[in-house]
């Protein structure tokens, strides 16, 4: 009960994270959208720069809104798999049902990280001023289920994921700072077009 007690606050946590992101991510769009709105009425050059631009905002926009419907599903199922914990018995084994959920979940945060990994990358691309990977963006991945319950038991695994995360949060923090460069290259810009 303990451990199952853990693991559900530690997956509470990676759900609060994911929509601090999904925040920070949305966070980005509106400043982007400021600056298309300030860009408006320049050259032909700007313009065209905009709409390009406004694409990769509506890309963005779509991939932020299936991952929030996801990350709301991950809260529900979190909310029910605490609900059980609560109700069970001390020492009494968790139920079949229990375990059950708690594998799904844990596949759908590593489907929601794998999500998120896409998304930094896309956007990385896209700020860059690359044109995006089209396998991302379309969302086409290999169909990876990682975990089943001895899975779940096992340090490797865990490790595995806490590296993963890691890493999306180094790639998150390499993005802002590439987008705030870009967003002051853009400004210098278009100072001295105006």
């Amino acid at each position: 009960m303990e451990s199952r007690k853990k693991e559900c606050d530690s997956l509470q946590k990676i759900v609060e994270k994911q929509q601090q992101k999904i925040d920070q991510l949305c966070s980005q769009i509106q400043s982007l959208e400021q600056e298309l709105a300030q860009e408006d009425g320049t050259s032909q050059a700007l313009r065209e720069e905009a709409q390009r631009r406004e694409t990769a905002l509506q890309q963005l926009r779509t991939a932020v809104k299936e991952l929030s419907v996801q990350n709301q599903d991950l809260i529900e199922k979190n909310l029910t798999l605490q609900e059980q914990l609560r109700q069970a018995q001390p020492g009494s084994p968790s139920s079949p049902d229990t375990a059950q959920l708690a594998i799904e979940l844990y596949q759908e945060l590593a489907s929601c990280l794998q999500d998120l990994q896409a998304v930094c990358s896309i956007v990385t691309q896209r700020a860059q001023g690359h044109d995006p990977n089209l396998s991302l963006l379309l969302g086409i991945h290999s169909t990876q289920h990682p975990g089943t319950q001895l899975d779940l038991q096992k340090p490797d695994v865990i490790r595995k994921k806490l590296e993963e995360v890691q890493q999306l949060r180094h790639d998150i923090e390499d993005l802002r700072t590439t987008m705030s460069d870009r967003y002051a290259q853009d400004m210098g810009e278009n100072c001295a077009t105006q």
